[in-house]
């Protein structure tokens, strides 16, 4: 007869080995309920302290991915920019052409205007209206060089531009165009004062000298009406002739400077007072002298050369 498990004595053996007991899988002096010695409280410590290290790992990347997303959009700015000033640079071309031609009219309308100006007058009233006019002249130049120093700086920038023309070439030619038309207006501005200085010194001189001719023959008459001493006035008209010479070589170099229709002018003006200061000398009773009645200059054969006769003295 079989007997039942439960009056089966335990003999402390492992199974397969009769009369061996079975060893237990933890220590005897171990309880099932603790924790394994792997989790004892100095590793514990450690692992706590790996994790909050990979913990602020994870929060510095965060940063990093934060700080690189604003580098990228910082970029992607950065590059709308670009294309956006190249498109422009690729429109402005054609606009920096049509500027550049223009100019180029303005330039060359400026300069044809300063060729065909008519000759310099000796008058003090046109030579001011010619100084008023070159300065105009030069205030157009300077706003037009302005403007090239636009073109030229958009052209630098379209250099860096693939495909695009290289427009340094026109450019320098307008640039030296327009300096060359800028030195002769200066010059020009600086010649015309200088002759309306010289005008203005000849033209009040030479009104001066004849109302001075004039009452100087007012006194001689009158010196030879009352039969006084003519030797009073014999300095008084050796001083105008010598405002009279003076005053013809500022009248020969004024013809010089001026256009040939304003020559007449000068020259019969200096005939008139010529005339006047021999009417002066050949009405001095002494006979002081004989006086020119023109001013000695080979250049201008209309201004006579000859002495007046000297009128006899008339007896009382």
């Amino acid at each position: 007869m079989a007997r039942s498990p439960q009056s089966l004595p335990v003999t402390g053996r492992r199974c397969g080995t009769l009369g061996s007991p079975s060893p237990s899988p933890f220590p005897a002096s171990v309880p099932l309920h603790s924790h394994p010695p792997w989790l004892t409280s100095v590793p514990l410590l450690q692992f706590e302290q790996v994790l909050e290290s990979q913990f602020s790992r994870v929060a510095g990347l965060a940063e990093r991915l934060e700080e690189i997303g604003r580098v990228q959009l910082d970029a992607e700015s950065l590059r709308s920019q670009l294309s956006e000033q190249k498109v422009g640079l690729h429109r402005a071309a054609p606009q920096l052409s049509e500027r550049m031609d223009l100019l180029l009219e303005c330039l060359e309308r400026l300069q044809s205007r300063l060729q065909s100006q008519p000759p310099v007058r000796g008058d003090a009233a046109h030579l001011r209206e010619q100084i008023r006019e070159n300065s105009l002249a030069l205030g157009e130049l300077e706003k037009l060089g302005v403007a090239l120093e636009g073109i030229r700086a958009q052209g630098e920038e379209l250099l860096a531009t693939p495909g695009r023309p290289d427009i340094r070439v026109p450019v320098r030619a307008l640039l030296s165009q327009w300096g060359c038309l800028r030195g002769r207006c200066q010059e020009r501005e600086r010649w015309l004062r200088e002759l309306l200085a010289l005008a203005e010194r000849f033209w009040h001189g030479l009104s001066e000298l004849a109302v001075a001719l004039s009452d100087t023959q007012q006194l001689v008459l009158g010196l030879e009406e009352a039969g006084g001493e003519p030797e009073a006035l014999r300095e008084e008209i050796d001083a105008l002739q010598g405002e009279l010479d003076t005053l013809g070589s500022l009248g020969v170099e004024l013809m010089a400077s001026c256009g040939d229709p304003d020559k007449p002018d000068v020259t019969k003006s200096l005939d008139d007072v010529s005339v006047l200061g021999a009417g002066v000398r050949e009405g001095h009773p002494g006979g002081v002298g004989m006086l020119l009645v023109g001013v000695a200059c080979p250049q201008c054969p209309a201004v006579p050369l000859t002495p007046a006769p000297q009128t006899p003295t008339r007896c009382h």
